[in-house]
């Protein structure tokens, strides 16, 4: 099945197996990535040919004139740079390339940042630049490569395969896939290589109604996406929305005020308020924190759609899930308070004090509480936890 883009030449206009396109995109005043860009090119382009037959695959080196110039390189801002370019050429996947250092958040020393939410990856030659045995060298990008295309594809680590997790690429350890991931990433593709809805004669003209689309035609896979260990454990990663959170919840225990007003709240309208308040929390750090610029695109487009609606998806289950903490920590501490000084705060008296009801309130004071400590996070660090596969 072939797949029209904007680029010339990126699409071969034969063959009958369905195709997939790889950018590769460097910075046109980077004097040495060149000859890197070009060897990635020939020898990894060989490679999944030999690993994937299936599929026609399609890689071409992007210049830009326009490249991000901070040294060292921030591979959140490269992932971005990297995802408006997959979209605005069509392309499937894309790898953005550097010679330079790139400026690690979470571990020491990185070599690349794969982000599956975004279908782009940032990797570094620095080290590998270092190993003066070419065919060393040429053996661990290749096993980076595919390492990092793994997390693209949906890979998690395996100790036993390339998806190893490793700190030098250079030295010696699993080079490929296993059968099983390899009928994953199989599986991952065919799907890929299917035409994009914007391709087709059922595409809505209607932005609403274009979403809902993208929702119904891909809803298995993006659950799957937003259902994921980051989103569940995204927002312990933030240091000033733990601290926003913590602050409140201990001032909120000992006001009697929050505990008189659960007294007059019922159990229902509470339920209701609950709701609201997580979307209105996930809402504000979504725009606050400028995540809705991601994946920009002019045009309705199914990948920058996709990734919008996997964002806003992870934010939100990443809430639910901060939320049902607070919930479970506020029953126990409620459970160990004296009963007769919370039904003294709460102005109970002789009733009985509901810890599934008070602990439902505090936990929904402290999400509207953390909407705002998450607003104070710098915006470069609350978008790499979301975006950021892991650092490599």
């Amino acid at each position: 099945m072939e797949k029209n883009t904007d680029v010339d030449g990126i699409v071969p206009t034969n063959g009958t197996n369905p195709i997939i396109s790889v950018g590769l995109i460097i910075d046109a005043s980077e004097k040495s990535i060149d000859k890197w860009a070009t060897q990635v090119k020939k020898f990894f382009e060989l490679e999944l040919a030999i690993e994937f037959p299936q599929f026609s695959w399609c890689i071409n080196i992007i210049e830009r004139h326009d490249f991000p110039k901070q040294i060292p390189r921030d591979p959140l801002v490269l992932l971005e740079f990297g995802s408006d370019l997959k979209i605005e050429y069509g392309f499937d996947f894309v790898l953005v390339l550097t010679c330079m250092p790139l400026k690690s958040r979470f571990e020491q020393g990185i070599n690349a940042v794969p982000s599956s939410m975004l279908e782009t990856a940032v990797v570094s030659f620095a080290k590998l630049a270092e190993e003066k045995n070419k065919d060393v060298a040429r053996n661990a990008v290749i096993s980076l490569l595919k390492h990092v295309l793994g997390h693209i594809w949906g890979l998690d680590h395996n100790e036993e395969t390339v998806m190893k997790p490793r700190k030098f690429w250079s030295t010696k350890g699993p080079t490929d896939w296993n059968e099983k991931e390899r009928k994953k990433v199989a599986d991952f593709l065919k799907e890929v290589a299917d035409p994009r809805l914007e391709e087709t004669d059922k595409a809505a003209r209607n932005v609403w109604h274009f979403y809902m689309q993208v929702i119904m035609h891909e809803v298995d896979t993006l659950i799957k996406d937003i259902f994921s260990g980051r989103s569940l454990l995204m927002m312990f990663h933030l240091g000033r929305f733990i601290a926003a959170t913590a602050v409140s919840i201990t001032f909120l225990f000992l006001s009697a005020e929050a505990w008189e007003i659960g007294a007059a709240i019922r159990s229902a309208w509470l339920d209701l308020v609950l709701l609201i308040v997580i979307i209105f929390a996930t809402l504000s750090l979504y725009y606050g924190q400028n995540f809705h610029k991601l994946s920009r695109s002019d045009k309705m487009m199914e990948q920058a759609v996709r990734s919008r609606i996997v964002l806003f998806g992870t934010l939100l289950v990443g809430m639910f899930a901060f939320w049902t903490s607070l919930f479970l920590i506020s029953c126990i501490i409620i459970y160990l308070l004296p009963d007769k000084v919370i039904s003294g705060w709460a102005g109970l008296e002789n009733e009985t004090l509901s810890a599934i009801h008070y602990g439902k309130l505090m936990a929904t004071f402290g999400i509207l509480a953390s909407a705002v400590g998450g607003n104070l996070e710098q915006e470069h660090d609350i978008k790499a936890v979301l975006v950021f596969t892991e650092e490599t």
